[in-house]
């Protein structure tokens, strides 16, 4: 067992089950998929620190291992569903929900960070990775079944929240400021329908920060 190993291990004993995540699929799944491997080179010594990793571009970092694995676990994902993973930067969760679903599409905005995640899932059918703004997600791939936002929204979500099957769900960090909340977003008919589960905080995502208006 190599020191990563370890540290792994010790990420998924110490920070995950010690916060309500019992599912043995998503443990496996963090157990099994080094998140060193997708921090920067630069980092990877922080990798498993019960922290967000910084990725290198401007406001960019991962959430931590703890929220994470919650919002994992509140999304449920099926071994046939199709993901789409919005601002995945250089792809841990990609990696988690490939241990999961049938199919993951990581949708990334900062090119330097797509290049990096596309070259770490060479050669693996089951994900791809694609550049473009966030708040469009991925028209060309979707209807999903899942759709993860892997950081923090303010604005609405309606660009996505359209691209979902019947019956699929969004899961994001949703809300403004501290009064952020895990929710899932539900398709329902021809409406989606919102619930909220637990606090969370995450870094916001480039292109749902709420735009300040003024009234005269």
């Amino acid at each position: 067992m190599t020191d990563f190993d370890r540290l792994r291990v010790g990420m998924v004993d110490g920070q995950i089950r010690t916060a309500d995540v019992t599912d043995h699929r998503v443990i496996s799944a963090f157990l099994t998929v080094p998140r060193e491997n997708h921090v920067p080179e630069s980092r990877r010594g922080l990798a498993y620190l019960d922290a967000r990793v910084p990725l290198g571009a401007p406001g960019r970092a991962t959430l931590d291992p703890m929220t994470l694995a919650k919002l994992v676990q509140l999304a449920d994902p099926q071994d046939d569903d199709k993901v789409l993973v919005v601002g995945c930067g250089l792809g841990y969760s990609v990696a988690i929900f490939s241990e999961l679903a049938a199919s993951v599409v990581g949708l990334e905005v900062e090119p330097t960070l797509a290049v990096v995640a596309e070259d770490r899932f060479a050669g693996k059918p089951s994900v791809t990775i694609i550049e473009g703004a966030l708040p469009d997600g991925a028209a060309a791939y979707a209807p999903f079944d899942l759709i993860f936002c892997d950081g923090s929204v303010s604005t609405a979500l309606d660009g996505l929240t359209d691209q979902l099957a019947k019956g699929g769900r969004l899961v994001a960090i949703a809300g403004e400021g501290r009064s952020t909340k895990a929710t899932v977003f539900r398709r329902a008919g021809d409406g989606v329908a919102a619930s909220t589960s637990f606090d969370a905080f995450g870094p916001a995502l480039p292109g749902f920060e709420r735009v300040e208006t003024f009234a005269f």
